[in-house]
């Protein structure tokens, strides 16, 4: 490591290089704390950074010896410097919040790739990128929450749950009525909040059958299917438990309640969701591809 690091500092291309590294040093603390203090029922995020940073470098170890080919010119690494040197001198004006910091690493990581592969890097390698992108900024879910509020009603998906939820209880002959995000009863009420409309998990649902296909070296067809599945699992899971919340907060009382709406109860049903999923997953992949017999 200590050679590695020498020798970049015998040019001024890796000195750049080891500068802008320095400043991902500064903003790791507030990747790490931006991460997880989300509150303890919200591990969806931790789950999805987490994943998608695996996977970066996952596929960047994988690929090494293709990278190791990859040569920039003088265009490319131009731009790459004057990317990494804009993101170093922002840097210090950017602490006020994450998203800004986050915003200035992601771009000394695009100068970082373009000085040393290339723009090219961007097309061949669209995976790592990708994933470098989402995981650059720790609470991917709340920026999805922003894109999906700002083209959905007011308490759209929320709405729809409490009346699934309703639904399903008047199945089993409980007298339920959804009224807006309110599952109603005759002896009490729960209000659906955004984190439990199922919207986060099936975030995480999604990533991890990319995951998967990526991994099992999928078409884009079918893993454009497996994040499709994923998201439907994780709303018709998020009914039964929606169900188990609305009768354990009327009839079993208060510390059911936050027992099945806390991180135990939470990771429960995760496990669940998770265990059946990767067993539908895994169906398709072998009905596609069934074992030759001996």
């Amino acid at each position: 490591m200590f050679i590695w690091i020498r020798s970049f500092t015998q040019s001024f291309h890796g000195k750049l290089v080891l500068m802008g590294l320095s400043v991902g040093l500064c903003y790791l603390p507030v990747w790490v704390v931006g991460l997880v203090n989300r509150g303890p029922q919200s591990t969806d995020g931790f789950t999805l950074s987490t994943c998608f940073v695996g996977l970066g470098f996952y596929f960047l170890w994988k690929q090494r010896q293709q990278l190791m080919l990859l040569k920039t010119d003088d265009e490319d690494r131009l731009l790459g410097h004057i990317l990494i040197i804009a993101g170093i001198i922002l840097f210090p004006f950017c602490r006020f919040a994450i998203w800004p910091q986050a915003l200035v690493w992601l771009m000394i990581l695009v100068g970082i790739a373009c000085s040393i592969w290339g723009v090219r890097f961007f097309r061949q390698h669209s995976v790592v990128a990708l994933s470098v992108l989402i995981s650059a900024y720790p609470q991917p879910t709340v920026t999805a929450r922003l894109l999906w509020e700002s083209v959905t009603p007011y308490q759209y998906l929320e709405r729809i749950m409490a009346q699934a939820g309703a639904w399903a209880l008047r199945l089993f002959g409980l007298h339920a009525e959804a009224v807006e995000s309110l599952v109603t009863m005759p002896e009490g009420a729960v209000d659906v909040y955004w984190g439990c409309n199922g919207f986060d998990m099936a975030l995480t649902t999604m990533a991890a059958g990319l995951i998967i296909g990526l991994i099992l070296k999928q078409n884009w067809q079918k893993i454009t299917i497996f994040v499709i599945i994923g998201a439907i699992l994780s709303m018709i899971f998020n009914v039964p438990r929606i169900m188990l919340l609305t009768v354990a907060s009327v009839y079993w009382g208060q510390s059911w309640f936050n027992f099945w709406h806390g991180p135990w109860g939470g990771q429960i049903f995760s496990g669940v969701l998770f265990t059946v999923y990767y067993y539908v997953v895994m169906s398709m992949i072998q009905k596609e591809n069934p074992k030759q017999p001996s």
